[in-house]
């Protein structure tokens, strides 16, 4: 294989499978790989474009390796580095968790982000910084380490099981360790959109410069945009914006609180020593910034807590009086239906089963998940799925068509409520809802369902009967799909799966 280069099957010292390539930046390839020494865990590896030349490149390596490896593990908003090493063509490499999310760069130009949104992100963002920033303690001393890449497409948002969003940064492994009063800048490391003017310029840097590039990620968060509207999109404009250009004002109509435009205005000055000096500050000021919020927030609303744990008990109560429509046949259909409760539309599905069948499906395992045909007529194929090892799977799938303002309505409630709930009715009169299933609907599935709304707005449509040829081949797909989805639910130690 050519140096740096890895394909499909190629196993790397003879222990990662590698199973696709997944990015490529200025510094290496990343792919996706099987551990093979460890349960056949997926994995992210890093691979280096360039070998090294010596035995002190290579001490220089493992121990830059180590250090990020050990910083990995102080925050969880730190990708984990689980390995590193050269190969046989002394290339280096470092193993990482593999995130399944989508990285800041397109989560910003996918999705609409609340002030408190801003806030959460941003603060987890600080406390990765600070971790590195405060330093490794390393055969014998304290080595900070600063970025010096720090950008949107550096930031992974990820979901929890419980649904929390959580940042993870990448890339700390191609950051040098600063030793006081030992730094050689021999060459430009960093993307000049988000870099500091001192590190444009070749100059010392410190913990300040990576505050620098955090104000241009959160002037991004807040406005969609670049603090500069250049001409020509080179390395000399952005040199010539980051080192002698005041930052646009922010648009009025976005209503962002002072005290915050004046915090990401301040992370922007030229100057180092005119920025917060460490991003403990940026932090107190954000949560301060928060609490605000939130007072604000509470005093404009009238439900106290009592009030809203009723409203959510309430709402299953509400969800178990629906009733059949009048205009649906009462046999086994499964369809899309939007409910309104408290002046919000809940996207459910109902389905009429069994009522033995129900009384079996009440606690299997759940899965879902989203298929999209964009020709000859945009259409979701909105996959359900019960599963069980003694009963197997009861599909429940249906269809969302995005060029009817239901179809549109129902993927504007799944985005806001970020979940859904399946309403099992008895098959037997008198046709009651005996059961209800909640569904969460993770960011990767939003994210999908927004561009698919994209692209459906772009698709002209000429006759609405094509919409029959795109169900038909979403059904096929589905079909192809169904043994893989049996085998992963076979394999799974988890009460819900998404696809």
């Amino acid at each position: 294989m050519n140096q740096g280069e890895l394909s499909k099957g190629d196993i790397l010292v003879q222990r990662y499978l590698i199973k696709e390539k997944i990015g490529v930046g200025g510094m290496g390839t990343v792919y996706k790989a099987q551990d093979l020494a460890c349960k056949n865990q997926n994995v992210a590896v890093k691979v280096f474009s360039r070998a090294l030349d010596d035995m002190k490149m290579l001490k220089q390596f493992q121990k830059e390796a180590t250090i990020c490896a050990l910083l990995s593990e102080r925050s969880e908003n730190i990708v984990r580095v689980t390995d590193y090493g050269i190969d046989e063509n002394r290339v280096p490499f470092y193993v990482m968790e593999l995130l399944e999310g989508e990285n800041l760069d397109d989560y910003i130009d996918v999705h609409d982000i609340t002030l408190e949104q801003f806030i959460d992100f941003v603060c987890q963002i600080c406390r990765a910084m600070e971790t590195a920033h405060n330093g490794i303690f390393f055969e014998g001393e304290i080595c900070p380490i600063i970025h010096r890449d720090l950008k949107p497409s550096n930031i992974f948002v990820v979901e929890t099981k419980i649904g929390k969003q959580l940042i993870k940064i990448l890339d700390f492994g191609v950051a040098k360790i600063l030793k006081e009063g030992n730094e050689k800048q021999t060459e430009f490391m960093g993307t000049p959109r988000y870099s500091s003017p001192e590190q444009l310029e070749g100059k010392k840097l410190d913990n300040r410069s990576d505050i620098y590039s955090l104000g241009m990620i959160m002037y991004r968060l807040l406005t969609k945009k670049y603090p500069w509207d250049l001409e020509v999109d080179s390395p000399a404009e952005w040199y010539k914006a980051h080192t002698t250009r005041k930052p646009n004002p922010f648009p009025p109509h976005l209503n962002i609180p002072i005290e915050l435009e004046r915090l990401v205005l301040k992370c922007l000055e030229k100057a180092p020593e005119n920025r917060p000096q460490n991003v403990g500050e940026i932090i107190q000021k954000l949560e301060s910034i928060g609490r605000k919020l939130q007072a604000n927030k509470s005093r404009s609303s009238s439900r106290d807590t009592k009030g809203t744990l009723f409203k959510i008990q309430s709402r299953e109560q509400f969800l178990l009086s629906n009733t059949w429509p009048n205009t649906m046949p009462k046999q086994k259909i499964v369809f899309p239906r939007l409910v309104t409760y408290e002046d919000k539309p809940l996207p459910t599905i109902c389905a009429m089963l069994e009522t033995a069948d129900i009384e079996k499906r009440k606690n299997n395992i759940r899965y879902s998940q989203f298929l999209f045909q964009s020709y000859p007529h945009p259409m979701i194929l909105w996959v359900t799925a019960l599963y069980s090892p003694q009963d197997g799977p009861r599909w429940l799938p249906c269809y969302i068509d995005l060029k009817t303002k239901a179809g549109q309505q129902m993927i504007n409630a799944l985005l806001e409520l970020k979940e859904y709930f399946v309403l099992l009715f008895s098959l037997e009169p008198p046709h009651n809802c005996q059961h209800v299933l909640s569904f969460k609907v993770l960011l990767k599935q939003r994210t999908n369902l927004k561009q698919w709304m994209s692209v459906s707005n772009m698709i002209a449509v000429k006759h609405h009967d094509e919409a029959i040829f795109s169900k038909r081949k979403l059904k096929q797909d589905l079909e192809l799909l169904k043994p893989k989805i049996v085998m992963e639910l076979e394999k799974t130690n988890t009460m819900e799966v998404y696809g």
